[in-house]
């Protein structure tokens, strides 16, 4: 009836999505409203709808897609001004009047598909966030183990020679020595144990200065070669005490760099020491020297049991030793991270390499150009390198 026929073209042109038809030849005989605005045209030519060029994930309409009657989710569609949209698209054959004719219903979902898309985004980055917590957490956890690990070391090795100290001064306050040796024995153990402690508590005072930032520098220019060898000579006495054979190869050249001498004295005598400390009986430590167009290299080589690969990233750890407390060698384990702090503070660096059970060689690398703020170079008039290393 005429009725149902005008109550079809009522739905179809209100309908809130669009549907449009075309003829075999690409005609249009058909367009609602809502395709209007989608394709922005009054009357498009089929052809006219197809992109022509791909752009994936996403799929081009073309005439691959008419062939076949259904559903297709996220086509690209060319708009009449060359702009495109992405669009859900049924397609279906039909016939009317003898016309064989393709009906296409369209429903724009370009700003659903960027929703999805920063939906997914967002969760992406939620899911990144919450992994960076956990990893945090287990960091968090770690480093407050190695804290704890730290605190144990730290009171261990500080009470040791405290109580040295304090048996031995009761021992003279109470007069309970044998002879004048017995005593001179008493007090040089105090002296030791005295000098032992200071050392100890050194190292915590520097390392909280450098977490502070409230380490000095005053750097100047000099020769590295004769400072390293001055530090060097003050411990042939402890090399030949451990039986430890010392090579100190100078170069035949001035090496001129950036040093701070007294920060210097402090990373290569932690060096040298542990080159010592930490050597095999009969061992040797050569330190030698390079360069490059940005560096002076100082190299501290050893002979000893060198640090096992799953140990390397201890080494310049705060809170990590390498080994237990019971076992770890005298001191508090900070000589090589503050040095590696000390190092970077003079605009250097400190770094190692290591065979397991062959040895280590430790490179103090000092800038040969300022690289600094121009306040840090300044000399440091109240340092003597003639002083005794400790």
């Amino acid at each position: 009836s005429k009725i149902l026929k005008h109550l079809y073209e009522v739905v179809a042109r209100e309908a809130t999505f669009g549907i449009v038809v075309f003829r075999d030849d690409g005609d249009c005989l058909f367009i609602n409203r809502v395709a209007q605005l989608m394709l922005n045209t009054e009357e498009p030519a089929l052809i006219s709808l197809f992109p022509g060029t791909e752009k994936p994930p996403l799929k081009s309409f073309s005439n691959e897609i008419l062939k076949h009657d259904g559903m297709y989710q996220d086509i690209l569609v060319r708009k009449e001004n060359h702009g495109t949209f992405v669009a859900q698209i049924g397609v279906k054959h039909v016939e009317f009047d003898g016309v064989h004719a393709h009906l296409l219903m369209l429903q724009d979902v370009t700003i659903k598909k960027k929703l999805q898309r920063d939906l997914l985004s967002k969760q992406n980055e939620i899911k990144s966030a919450y992994e960076e917590v956990l990893h945090q957490n287990r960091k968090l956890k770690e480093l407050n183990d190695a804290k704890n690990k730290f605190i144990a070391l730290t009171t261990h090795e500080l009470r040791t020679p405290l109580s040295a100290m304090v048996a031995s001064a009761e021992i003279l306050k109470l007069g309970l020595y044998d002879s004048p040796e017995q005593m001179h024995e008493f007090i040089d153990m105090l002296y030791e144990q005295g000098q032992h402690l200071q050392l100890l508590v050194n190292d915590i005072l520097d390392f909280a200065k450098i977490q502070a930032g409230k380490m000095d520098f005053m750097v100047e220019q000099k020769d590295v070669v004769p400072l390293a060898h001055l530090i060097f000579n003050n411990f042939l006495s402890l090399g030949e005490a451990n039986g430890i054979s010392l090579v100190f190869e100078s170069p035949e050249r001035h090496l001129l760099c950036y040093v701070d001498e007294l920060r210097l004295r402090q990373v290569f005598s932690n060096v040298v020491s542990n080159a010592i400390k930490f050597n095999n009986p009969g061992g040797k430590v050569r330190v030698y020297f390079s360069e490059n167009e940005d560096f002076v290299s100082v190299h501290v080589q050893d002979t000893g049991r060198g640090i096992r690969p799953e140990h390397t990233d201890k080494v310049f750890n705060e809170f990590e030793t390498v080994g237990q407390v019971t076992t770890h060698h005298k001191g508090t384990g900070l000589g090589m991270p503050i040095s590696r702090k000390l190092c970077e503070g003079m605009g250097g660096n400190l770094s190692f390499e290591s065979v397991y059970g062959t040895g280590s060689t430790f490179r103090i690398e000092l800038p040969k150009h300022k690289v600094l703020a121009d306040s840090v170079y300044q000399s440091r008039t109240e340092y003597s390198p003639r002083k005794k290393a400790s």
